[in-house]
């Protein structure tokens, strides 16, 4: 009898006293205490139980005592948010709400915004993977008729696993050995060390660190400025297109690390606005990146196993498969060639040309390598010459030569035992030129 009469009396309590108020919302991203951060970005934030939806606070006031942005009734754990605010540290916090009242706020996380925005990390050196459109480890499968502008390759899978014609590509279709289609080049160690290429690359993407953006879920309906992009899990592009924002910048670079998988769905595009090139675009995945039926994609995909791609699908870029196979239906793909405006590579006085400098051997290297260069002309008996290697924050890292050079041939030894693994920089100054060339220390 007493319990039958607690049933009839619960069954007649309004709901929300038996629903429990949330728990406080734990924030994610931007993480606590960040620098560099886009002016305009994604709030990111964990469930809590029994929420029904949230409000996101952000102010430039550690009290809240006023707001860039308040909002409640969010029914999803992220929120994409124009701050304009250049510059600037902010303050942000959120709580969960249901029927039965308000969780208390969150922890407070600041960030600070970067002070305009930037040209983006140093561009991935693609090695002689950069000809290629298609690179695959066991295999392109295709669903004729596709359209490809660039040179296309597998290994080290026999070159009967190329399931593309000549008169599909624009450029050599290169095979490890005979069986590959009409046409096709049988050119196995130049595949090995393009593949090879490609896994540097690889790494070299996925080990960048200075200023990460942190960034998770979908990522449709941004808009996304140069820099460097971190995602711990997977990435999609499902609702809303993408943009990308050069911010005026002609060499501005984009650099995405996505722990896992990358997912486009059908109909969805990424637009370049402002500078913004396909050929300073580079995606990192972890394993597969898939894009559905007419989707449109710029930049170069380094996928750790394979790259599919459904029918119609467009690729202004590259698809380069570390581990697997890549997978086409009736697409495009047109290789963007290199990097736009990014080259270091050069001599700041093409005149006079009294230095040049040799890419070191071997490269990749380790723990060791060797750096040529020459000097002087007719005009230089000797000139003084300096040689120094920086990382990719710009700092010296180590000077090889710094004094007077009697003119011809010179070669220098550089030992790196103490540095880390990554892309370094070697630059020489002489009679007011400079020439500078990249190489990578691998471990």
């Amino acid at each position: 009898m007493k319990n039958s009469i607690l049933l009839t009396v619960a069954l007649l309590l309004p709901a929300a006293l038996l629903l429990a108020q949330p728990a406080s919302p734990m924030l994610n991203l931007p993480a606590d205490s960040s620098f560099n951060q886009p002016h305009s970005r994604s709030f990111v934030w964990n469930a809590s139980a029994n929420a029904e939806s949230y409000q996101l606070q952000i102010s430039r006031n550690v009290n809240f005592s006023s707001t860039v942005f308040n909002r409640s009734g969010l029914t999803d754990t992220t929120a994409f948010v124009e701050i304009q605010n250049f510059g600037t540290r902010h303050y942000w916090r959120v709580r969960a709400s249901n029927t039965a009242g308000n969780s208390a706020y969150s922890p407070t996380y600041s960030f600070t915004t970067w002070n305009s925005i930037p040209k983006g990390p140093m561009p991935v050196e693609l090695g002689m993977a950069q000809d290629f459109a298609i690179l695959s480890h066991t295999a392109i499968t295709n669903v004729p008729s596709s359209a490809i502008l660039g040179n296309v390759g597998v290994s080290p899978a026999s070159g009967a696993f190329i399931g593309l014609t000549q008169g599909e590509v624009t450029g050599t279709i290169f095979a490890v050995d005979a069986s590959g289609p009409a046409g096709s080049v049988a050119s196995p160690s130049m595949l090995t060390t393009a593949k090879g290429d490609i896994t540097i690359a690889f790494n070299d993407a996925a080990g960048r660190t200075v200023d990460p953006i942190g960034i998770a879920g979908n990522i449709g309906g941004q808009t996304l400025y140069p820099g460097l992009y971190k995602s711990t899990g997977t990435l999609e592009i499902t609702a809303g297109d993408l943009t990308l924002d050069g911010g005026g910048h002609n060499d501005a670079v984009w650099i995405f690390q996505i722990a896992t998988s990358f997912n486009m769905t059908s109909g969805r595009q990424v637009f370049l606005t402002n500078g913004a090139n396909a050929a300073n675009i580079y995606w990192q995945v972890g394993t597969l990146a898939s894009f559905g039926t007419t989707t449109v994609m710029h930049g170069t995909i380094l996928a750790g196993t394979q790259v599919t791609m459904a029918t119609l699908g467009t690729l202004n870029g590259r698809a380069l498969a570390l581990t697997a196979n890549v997978t086409l239906q009736q697409n495009v793909i047109n290789n963007p060639g290199p990097a736009v405006g990014t080259s270091i590579e050069t001599n700041d006085n093409q005149n006079v040309k009294t230095i040049t400098l040799s890419q070191n051997y071997p490269n990749p290297f380790n723990p060791s390598t060797v750096i040529g260069f020459t000097v002087g002309t007719q005009d230089h008996a000797s000139l003084h010459v300096r040689l120094a290697v920086y990382d990719l924050l710009g700092r010296e890292v180590a000077v090889l030569v710094n004094g007077p050079m009697s003119a011809g041939a010179h070669t220098v030894a550089f030992d790196a035992s103490t540095l880390s693994s990554g892309m370094y920089i070697y630059r020489i100054v002489s009679n007011g030129e400079q020439v500078s060339r990249r190489m990578m220390l691998v471990k």
